[in-house]
C-alpha cells in the first residue's frame, strides 16, 4: 500500500514514475509515497495523517472491492450487435420494444453461461454494447466457465464466435478532488457511482468523500477565521471582537463550494458601526477583496467578502446568536452517529442536482431546511432519539427569552441502531417523503410531527418581539428554537409538487433493483426514471395537495434567504400510502 524508497536519489523506484513529470525534483524524489493515491508525502508524520483520511480510504475500499469481484468474473467480447439483438426478438416475439435490447441480451447470457454456475450479476458496456462481465457466486464457477471455453465446449452465440479471458483489475483511478460548484454535477458523481455500483455502500461513501470538505480544508477556514479576527482586534482595539463560524461550514455538512457563515459580536455594551468594518475590511485586512453588502430578510444585511489567502467566500452577520446555537445543536446530533453526517450530505448534494435543475435556488429548500427534514426522518423511524426531553437537560440556555436548551451530554442516550447502512437511509428518506408524511396538514420539526393549523394558531396569541406569525406554505419545516418560523415558507408548489415526485421514482427504481445512479440521480434528464419533464404534469399534481385550497392558502411570494444556518429549506411528500422499502410492491401500485 505504501511504498518507503530507500534514498532520495532512487527516483525510478515509484511505481507510476513516468506520471510525474509535472513534478518537481523534490516531490519525485520524495520518500513517503502511497501507491494507491499516487501521492507524495513530506515526512512520516503527513503519510500517516494520510492513510487515515477519507480520500485515501475510499481508494484502499475501492481496491479490495475490486479485487475481490474480479476474481469472480469474467470477460466477455464480441457480443451481438444492436441490429442482431433486435432481428432475434422479432423472429421470437414478432416485434420488440425499444429500450429492451439489454433484458433480451442478458437473459440469453444467463442461459448460456449460468450452466457453469450461479450468477450474480452481468454488467453490459453502456458506451457500445460490444462486452460484458459476468460475476459469478464464487471464483470456481468463473474458471469452469473459462476452461469450457478454453477447451472450445462454449456454443457460438447469435453466431459469433465469444472472446472470453479473465477479468483484470484496471488501476485504480484516486478519488478527484471537486472544488468548484460547477464540478459538483451529475456528470462528474455518476463516474464513481457506476464504478461501485454492485457495492451502494462503497459507492456512497466514495462520492461522500468526493463532495465533502476535507478536514484540512476546515483547519484552513477555521484559520482564517482566526486570522480576520485578530486583524479586526487590531483595528478595533476597544470592542472585543468575536467572529464564530456557524452553518454548515462548522458542522461539517457543507460541500466543497459552500460559503462561509460568521458571526460577529462585540463586546457589552459596544456598538460596531458597520460602514467602519466595511472600511477596515477593504483596507486594513490581508487577503481581504470584493467586499460588498447583500440584503437578508429577516436576519438583517450581510456582509459578504473573499479571503484571497484561502479563497474562500465569507458571509458576515451581526450578531447571529440563534445561528450558533442553531449549529451547536446540530453537532451534537451529529456525534450520535457517523453515519448521520453522511447521510444528510448525500441528500444536500442530491436536492442541489435534481432541484438546481429545474427551479431557481430561491424557490427550494435550503441545506439548513434539508437537514432537519433528514433528522426529522430519522427521528420518525427510530434512528434518531429526541434531544429536547426535558428531563435529561442539563444546562438550560435562554436567548432572545426563546429556550434554546437541548440534551448536550449523548452518553444519556440510547446507543444507535447499527441496523441500517446509508442506501437503506436514503431510501427510506425518499419513501418516507415521497408517501407517508402528509404535506398538507403536518410540519417538519424535531420535535415530533406537528400540526399546521395548531402553530398558526399559537403564532397568533404569542407576544414575542422575535416571533413573527407562521408563514403558511406548500412545504412547512419548523426552526428547532422558534417554534412560529417555517424554513421553507420560501418553496414555490411546483417544487414540492416534483420533489414528491423525484421521491417516489427514486423508491421505485430503489425497489426494482436499478443501477445506483439512476436512483440517486432520480429526476435528471437523462435519468428521469419516468418524471416528466413537462410543466403541465405539475399542475395537474398539485390538486392532490391543495385539497379545498384551505389549508395551503398563503402567500407563495418568493423571499430571497440566504445559505446560514437559519435560513428556510423546503422539501415535500405527501400522504397516501406508505411506500415500504423493505416491500418490493409494484411501480404502478406504489404510483398509484
Amino acid at each position: 500500500m505504501v511504498n518507503m524508497e530507500t534514498s532520495p536519489s532512487n527516483k525510478n523506484q515509484s511505481p507510476n514514475n513516468k506520471k510525474h513529470k509535472g513534478r518537481t525534483g523534490k516531490e519525485r524524489a520524495s520518500k513517503f509515497y502511497c501507491s494507491t493515491c499516487n501521492v507524495h508525502c513530506p515526512n512520516e508524520t503527513t503519510l500517516q495523517q494520510h492513510n487515515s483520511g477519507k480520500k485515501h480510504l475510499g481508494n484502499v475500499a475501492n481496491v479490495q472491492r475490486r479485487d475481490k469481484h474480479a476474481l469472480s468474473s469474467i470477460f466477455v467480447g464480441n457480443l451481438p450487435k444492436l441490429a442482431q439483438i433486435r432481428a432475434k426478438m422479432t423472429e421470437e416475439m414478432g416485434s420488440f420494444v425499444e429500450g429492451t435490447e439489454n433484458d433480451k441480451l442478458k437473459a440469453d447470457l444467463t442461459a448460456l453461461f449460468g450452466s457453469y454456475g450461479e450468477i450474480v450479476k452481468i454488467i453490459i458496456d453502456k458506451k457500445h454494447g460490444s462486452y460484458c462481465i459476468i460475476e459469478y457466486k464464487t471464483p470456481g464457477m468463473a474458471q469452469v466457465a473459462l476452461s469450457e471455453y478454453q477447451a472450445g465446449k462454449v456454443q457460438p452465440f447469435y453466431g459469433k464466435k465469444l472472446q472470453i479471458k479473465s477479468r483484470t483489475v484496471t488501476e485504480i483511478k484516486p478519488l478527484r478532488q471537486i472544488r468548484t460548484e460547477s464540478e459538483l454535477d451529475k456528470d462528474n458523481i455518476v463516474a464513481l457511482l457506476e464504478e461501485a455500483d454492485d457495492d451502494p455502500v462503497c459507492a456512497l461513501n466514495m462520492v461522500d468523500a468526493a463532495i465533502s470538505v476535507s478536514d484540512k480544508v476546515r483547519r484552513q477556514h477555521q484559520e482564517a477565521c482566526t486570522r480576520l479576527q485578530t486583524q479586526l482586534n487590531d483595528n478595533f482595539p476597544f470592542y472585543q471582537v468575536a467572529l464564530n463560524l456557524y452553518g454548515s461550514a462548522a458542522t461539517g455538512l457543507a460541500l466543497r463550494d459552500s460559503d462561509l457563515d460568521i458571526s460577529l459580536t462585540v463586546g457589552k455594551e459596544k456598538r460596531l458601526d458597520r460602514d467602519d468594518l466595511i472600511r477596515v475590511l477593504k483596507e486594513k485586512c490581508t487577503g481581504v477583496s470584493h467586499v460588498h453588502v447583500i440584503p437578508a430578510p429577516g436576519q438583517g444585511t450581510i456582509t459578504r467578502f473573499l479571503d484571497g489567502i484561502s479563497n474562500t467566500t465569507f458571509d458576515i452577520l451581526f450578531n447571529n446568536r440563534l445561528g450558533v446555537a442553531n449549529t451547536a445543536l446540530i453537532n451534537t446530533v451529529l456525534s450520535y452517529d457517523v453515519r448521520i453526517a453522511r447521510f444528510i450530505r448525500l441528500v444536500v448534494y442530491w436536492r442541489r442536482v435534481v432541484l438546481g435543475a429545474r427551479f431557481p435556488k430561491q424557490c427550494t429548500p435550503s441545506s439548513y431546511s434539508i437537514t432537519i427534514m433528514c433528522l426529522h426522518f430519522l427521528q420518525h423511524k427510530g434512528f434518531l432519539p429526541d434531544f429536547f426531553q426535558t428531563s435529561l437537560i442539563t444546562e438550560h440556555k435562554m436567548i432572545y427569552d426563546l429556550d434554546c436548551s437541548f440534551i448536550t451530554d449523548i452518553t444519556k442516550l440510547p446507543p444507535p441502531s447499527q441496523d441500517l447502512n446509508i442506501p437503506e437511509l436514503l431510501a427510506g428518506f425518499w419513501s418516507y417523503y415521497g408517501a407517508e408524511f402528509n404535506v398538507e396538514t403536518q410540519v417538519v420539526s424535531m420535535r415530533g410531527v406537528l400540526n399546521k393549523s395548531e402553530i398558526e394558531e399559537t403564532s397568533k396569541d404569542t407576544q414575542h418581539h422575535y416571533v413573527t406569525l407562521f408563514k403558511p406554505s406548500p412545504l412547512a419545516v419548523q426552526d428547532p428554537f422558534v417554534p412560529t418560523h417555517n424554513l421553507t415558507h420560501n418553496v414555490s408548489l411546483e417544487c414540492v409538487v416534483f420533489f414528491r415526485d423525484v421521491c417516489r421514482s427514486a423508491t421505485s427504481n430503489w425497489i426494482k433493483g436499478a443501477p445506483l445512479y439512476t436512483w440517486m440521480l432520480s429526476g435528471i434528464s437523462g435519468n428521469s426514471a419516468g418524471i416528466s419533464g413537462d410543466n403541465s404534469s405539475l399542475q395537474g399534481d398539485s390538486s392532490s395537495i391543495q385539497g379545498d385550497g384551505s389549508s395551503i392558502q398563503g402567500d407563495n411570494n418568493v423571499s430571497m434567504e440566504t445559505e446560514g444556518e437559519e435560513d428556510g429549506d423546503k422539501t415535500p411528500v405527501w400522504g397516501e400510502e406508505s411506500v415500504s422499502v423493505g416491500n418490493k410492491r409494484s411501480v404502478e401500485e406504489m404510483e398509484h
